[in-house]
């Protein structure tokens, strides 16, 4: 029950840290497939 409200305060940061991962991961494989389309 202690851990609790520190979970609820750092659930935001977590989730933006998260939502960028997954942001810069799909921004990555775009620019592969985008460049091997160029090279071909």
């Amino acid at each position: 029950m202690i851990e609790q409200p520190h979970y609820d305060s750092y659930s935001i940061p977590a989730r933006v840290s998260l939502g960028i991962a997954i942001f810069g991961g799909t921004l990555l494989i775009a620019v592969m497939l985008t460049g091997a389309f160029i090279v071909h």
